[in-house]
């Protein structure tokens, strides 16, 4: 899909735009920089799925690498309501992204201000097939300690981008990405989950983003009394799993089928909490 030409009226400078008139010039600080923060928002039925909490995380984002967020949420929920009528989007996909403007190229951010953009399409799953599959990436997973890990910034994704590439050139979907202890972190872009034994486990979140969908499961878990662990763990402690999956707003909730080279994972447990969340998808 070339995103350049997704048709219809996005939301940039205080205006409701034809999509390719909401350009932003090529000497951009946060082009540049890796200065800007984002959320990915799933439609469905016309509605957005937990808004609220998508519009708080985009609130933390900007507060952690120091942007403007210059909207209430009150504000942006009517924003991206409008955007869902006039687009007629019945089952689409949001990216608000805040970013600063062009008026510095060097680290000095004095004289910029923040600016946001917000876009709409009507977009599936980010995967389409039952099942997806995993190498191990080469690349390490950051920490707070080189720079704010719960913020949704386009920064954190360059190791991410390289590992994608990486992994389907060997032909797998996705790379299982490391911490700088060489524990288990999260994929390129979605949340790890894995089962042995009845017992779900999943990273603790100091190196990975503390995603939406990974929270809704987590609730899942709990409410349904299935015990879950957060933990680090090596990369022993998955080979050996019973079922593994990922979640994330793009993928929701997705089969892991192949790790490496070991295949024929199980889905019981995925099963279930699929048709869980489907039912939070249909009452939303």
């Amino acid at each position: 899909m070339d995103f350049s030409k997704v048709k219809g009226k996005f939301f940039f400078n205080n205006k409701f735009l034809d999509s390719p008139k909401a350009t932003i010039p090529i000497l951009n600080h946060s082009l540049h920089f890796a200065g800007a923060v984002f959320e990915g928002i799933r439609v469905y039925s016309r509605k957005p799925f937990y808004l609220k909490e998508h519009l708080d995380r985009l609130r933390a984002s900007c507060e952690l690498m120091e942007l403007d967020l210059n909207l209430s949420r009150k504000e942006l929920k009517e924003i991206i309501y409008k955007l869902i009528n006039i687009n007629s989007i019945n089952d689409g996909y949001i990216r608000p992204i805040v970013f600063r403007d062009s008026n510095s190229m060097s680290p000095d951010t004095r004289l910029c201000k923040s600016q946001i953009f917000i876009a709409i399409w009507n977009w599936k799953l980010l995967f389409e097939e039952e099942a997806i599959s995993l190498c191990v990436a080469k690349y390490k997973k950051a920490n707070n300690l080189f720079f704010p890990i719960e913020a949704k910034s386009s920064g954190s994704y360059q190791a991410s981008i390289i590992e994608k590439i990486i992994a389907s050139k060997k032909g797998f979907d996705d790379s299982l990405m490391l911490d700088s202890k060489n524990n288990i972190a999260e994929t390129t872009a979605c949340n790890i989950f894995w089962i042995k034994k009845n017992i779900v486990y999943t990273p603790k979140t100091h190196s990975i983003l503390n995603g939406i969908t990974r929270q809704i499961v987590i609730k899942i878990l709990n409410e349904k009394g299935i015990k879950i662990i957060e933990g680090d763990f090596k990369l022993n402690h998955i080979k050996n799993a019973d079922e593994i999956f990922v979640t994330g707003t793009a993928t929701e909730i997705i089969k892991v089928g192949r790790l490496e080279n070991k295949v024929n994972y199980k889905d019981k447990i995925i099963k279930f909490l699929k048709k869980e969340f489907k039912k939070l998808k249909d009452e939303s």
